[in-house]
């Protein structure tokens, strides 16, 4: 009997700590600070799901094979602030298939892009994604592919897009709304805070 209530104990132990673990913390986010950057095409950014903006070339400033390749195979959307800005919550709102594919990245301090998140097969009108720990950038892209093997929308069929060498029109791919967030205190430090002053 005792040992049928030290593993019924047990079982029950992992089960709530599996839970607790499982669980989201929950955040108090920011405005939306996409609103606040500048980019080659604001529509991707203005806060209206009714506007549409489309990627655009890769503009390097440098102009070695590498980035040539990289131009050549990809088209961004990028998002600029004069301030550094704090990110933790990304999400894109596009037609199904036109964000299908894409790498959420931010340019570090010595001017280097970093993937925060490489997104495969997204057929969802709104992709969300929050990362555990904010980062600090003036810079945010989303590095789109010009050529991808695609699921059709309402199909399971695989087909190839778009062409490799000068883009065509197909190869932008459409961005109604990009919004970044980063978490705020929650309310009860921010009460603690105000209690302590």
């Amino acid at each position: 009997m005792r040992f049928v209530l030290l593993v019924t104990a047990l079982c029950m132990a992992v089960g709530l700590s599996g839970c607790i673990l499982a669980s989201n913390p929950s955040y108090n986010w920011s405005k939306n600070i996409a609103l606040d950057a500048t980019s080659e095409d604001n529509k991707y950014h203005d806060d209206n799901m009714y506007s549409v903006g489309e990627t655009g070339p890769i503009l390097e400033d440098e102009k070695d094979e590498a980035s040539q390749m990289e131009s050549d195979k990809y088209t961004e959307a990028v998002l600029k602030w004069r301030q550094p800005q704090t990110i933790q919550q990304v999400v894109v709102k596009a037609e199904p298939g036109q964000m299908e594919f894409f790498a959420a990245q931010y340019m570090d301090e010595d001017g280097t892009w970093i993937t925060m998140k490489e997104v495969r097969d997204n057929m969802r009108p709104v992709y969300r994604f929050t990362l555990r720990e904010p980062i600090l950038t003036t810079k945010f892209r989303l590095k789109v592919p010009r050529r991808s093997d695609s699921r059709r929308v309402g199909g399971q069929k695989r087909s190839t897009r778009g062409e490799t060498g000068a883009p065509s029109a197909g190869e932008y791919k459409k961005i109604q709304e990009i919004e970044l967030y980063y978490a705020l205190p929650s309310e009860e430090i921010a009460q603690g805070e105000t209690a302590a002053q």
